[in-house]
């Protein structure tokens, strides 16, 4: 997602387009996860939180009932990520015929 001058914020567009998703996605996601974000303007979603959201969404991390987990538990998510990012490691280690951490 492309910093703006001319705003401080993201917009569910901006944010849905950079992540190659819908703009209802988007929204329902955060309404989910970051409900104090939202009804404070239009384009009161941070630029950091907007681009992180992106990513997880163009990589096929984020969709709603994740954004609800995010929401309920988020230590919960924060394991699953941890874990999930050392499976990455470990298949890109294999991948790249290198060792496999144990």
């Amino acid at each position: 997602m492309t910093s703006s001058k001319r705003r401080a914020g993201a917009t569910f567009a901006e944010i849905a387009a950079a992540g190659a998703t819908s703009h209802t996605t988007v929204r329902r996601v955060l309404v989910a996860a970051f409900p104090h974000l939202l009804g404070k303007g239009r384009n009161a979603i941070p630029r950091d939180v907007g681009d992180l959201v992106a990513r997880a969404f163009k990589g096929k991390a984020l969709d709603q009932s994740a954004g609800r987990l995010l929401g309920e538990d988020p230590a919960a998510v924060l394991e699953a990520a941890e874990a999930l990012a050392e499976l990455a490691r470990r298949r890109i280690a294999e991948q790249q015929g290198g060792p496999v951490a144990a």
